[in-house]
């Protein structure tokens, strides 16, 4: 697969899910409220892009919109914060996506991030949402040379 998958997510484990946001699926562009009892295809989701619609009923929503660009150490904390989040979420069963604009590299941070809590190493970890959601996925250097310093500095995980 080059480039990003075409479609809004990608199953990076089973139950465990990356992607973006809909063109139209924007706070600036109005839509019908959802039915208060359609179901949902995720439980738990992290959205790290402002401009994205809040997910609908009975979703457990955690937001924190960031620049897709260098971030610095408060940000990475908050990113830390929300793997953690999400990783909790999906180990006690819950179906769970990390989302952004395009579903590249901010959702993908805080993805290799939860995935490192689960025991992989920052490389595996980028390798595998790559092969999973596309070869451009987490192509913000910045972001993925972070995750290497994380890795090294801070859990003594291996390269």
């Amino acid at each position: 697969m080059n480039g990003i998958n075409t479609e809004l997510y990608s199953e990076i484990l089973p139950g465990l899910f990356m992607g973006g946001t809909a063109d139209n699926d924007v706070v600036d562009v109005a839509k019908p409220l959802r039915n208060l009892y359609e179901v949902q295809e995720f439980d738990s989701v992290v959205t790290c892009y402002s401009w994205a619609q809040p997910m609908s009923w009975y979703v457990h929503e955690n937001r924190y919109g960031f620049a897709d660009g260098p971030i610095d150490e408060k940000t990475f904390t908050k990113v830390k914060e929300l793997a953690r989040w999400l990783h909790s979420e999906w180990k006690s069963g819950k179906r769970c996506l990390s989302r952004c604009q395009r579903g590249a590299n901010r959702s993908g941070l805080v993805m290799a991030v939860t995935l490192m809590i689960e025991g992989y190493t920052a490389t595996d970890a980028v390798q595998l949402i790559r092969q999973q959601r596309g070869e451009q996925a987490l192509f913000n250097s910045d972001f993925v040379e972070r995750l290497i310093a994380y890795s090294r500095q801070e859990h003594n995980f291996p390269n």
